[in-house]
């Protein structure tokens, strides 16, 4: 049993997954290790500073009974950094709805949780 436990972990660190749309391809910064990137949220009225480049849009989809809102955001930050992105802008995380969580019964799966981001760079110092 102790050996099956990192396997859990891991499986359950990996069930949130990010798609990018790069929007500047010109930009280019080294990579920002997670722990560097900032977490801006629109549910707390936190705005994007106006020096900010725009770096990519960036959405995470996770199992909802698998993924918590921290994992969300912790993926969140890992794909905005390796894109060079020091600042994460999180839009919105959404929970399914009625209607999502009928099709997925019915299509004996598991109904996702989603959030939707914006990967910035924003001078340092600002």
């Amino acid at each position: 049993m102790k050996r099956l436990l990192p396997t859990v972990v891991l499986l359950v660190a990996s069930c949130v997954t990010v798609s990018k749309s790069v929007l500047d391809p010109s930009f280019q910064s080294a990579p920002v290790p997670k722990e560097e990137v900032d977490v801006l949220l629109a549910s707390f009225g936190d705005e994007i500073p106006g020096d900010c480049t725009r770096v990519a849009i960036l959405h995470a989809s996770g199992p909802e009974d698998w993924t918590e809102e921290g994992d969300m955001i912790e993926k969140l930050r890992d794909e905005a950094g390796k894109l060079g992105a020091n600042t994460v802008f999180v839009q919105n995380m959404v929970d399914p709805g009625t209607g999502e969580r009928i099709v997925s019964a019915l299509l004996d799966e598991e109904p996702d949780r989603d959030s939707d981001a914006l990967a910035l760079y924003c001078p340092p110092g600002g």
